[in-house]
């Protein structure tokens, strides 16, 4: 299983990762997924326009925000009264939890993807980081 995550302010992904997602789709890897704009949304642009049927999309609201392939949706309720980044804090954990490999694109600014990573590496499983901002 491989947690696909990364920034909300990237919309257009880069050849590289999208080389790495074809090559996930031909492996017939499973993918765990958030539904938040940005990257998880063209990344799931993508995997849909593969028909690729092994994703799972988690979410914190009643409903996902963005599920472009109509795939198995998992709610992970947020704590009572959260707010901001942690609205999605305890959905992440569950894909990182699940996940045996991390695939994160990041912008070199978000928080919650930095966050990502760090809980990849903290349970020994390897992450790919594509870093916008340095190339």
């Amino acid at each position: 299983m491989i947690f696909i995550g990364g920034s909300r302010e990237i919309f257009e992904l880069p050849e590289p990762v999208i080389a790495r997602i074809g090559a996930i789709v031909a492996a017939e890897h499973g993918v765990l997924i958030g539904d938040a704009s940005g990257a998880d949304a063209e990344a799931q642009g993508l995997l849909a326009g593969y028909k690729y049927e092994h994703v799972g999309v988690f979410h914190a609201g009643k409903e996902p925000r963005n599920n472009l392939g109509d795939w198995a949706a998992y709610h992970v309720p947020s704590p009572e009264g959260a707010r901001g980044y942690w609205v999605h804090a305890a959905k992440d954990r569950e894909m990182a939890r699940r996940a045996d490999f991390g695939m994160m694109v990041w912008d070199g600014a978000s928080p919650g993807t930095a966050v990502n990573v760090l809980r990849l590496a903290i349970a020994n499983k390897p992450c790919v980081i594509y870093d916008l901002a340095r190339g």
